[in-house]
């Protein structure tokens, strides 16, 4: 397993990011590796991920939802969670962050994403959905 933390500066509104990002069915659309996401209730979802070891199938409870972050723990599959958080700053955009720690929760296949680079892979993945989020905040007009 590991922790990823990562960081992004978009010209876009805070609000408008913030909303976006919240609605965990947008993951899809900017999340890299998530091939699907399902509501399963009010504040639960299933997801299907790509990974270094095939496709894994975590649920996800959000914990916390608030104008600025959302947090999430995973229910199944990974040990873990994350949160974003979206910060307003002094020329009309924002800075996203990224915080996630995650392990697999069997043993074997968390030693086996170990040796594949799961913590690289998640890291690079974690980079190319902020800036996929980026891009797409930025070229949207508000």
């Amino acid at each position: 397993g590991g922790s990823v933390s990562i960081e992004q500066r978009m010209a876009a509104p805070a609000e408008k990011v913030s909303s976006y990002i919240s609605d965990f069915r947008n993951a899809r659309e900017w999340m890299v590796g998530v091939e699907s996401v399902e509501r399963l209730g009010e504040d639960t979802y299933r997801l299907v991920l790509e990974s270094p070891i095939g496709k894994i199938r975590p649920e996800v409870r959000i914990i916390e939802q608030g104008p600025e972050s959302i947090s999430w723990v995973y229910t199944s599959s990974i040990e873990g969670g994350g949160r974003m958080d979206v910060s307003p700053d002094a020329v009309g955009g924002c800075v996203v962050s990224y915080t996630g720690e995650f392990h697999l929760k069997r043993k074997l296949l968390d030693r086996a994403a170990r040796l594949v680079g799961a913590e690289k892979f998640a890291r690079t993945n974690g980079e190319r959905s902020l800036s996929r989020l980026k891009f797409l905040m930025e070229a949207r007009r508000y």
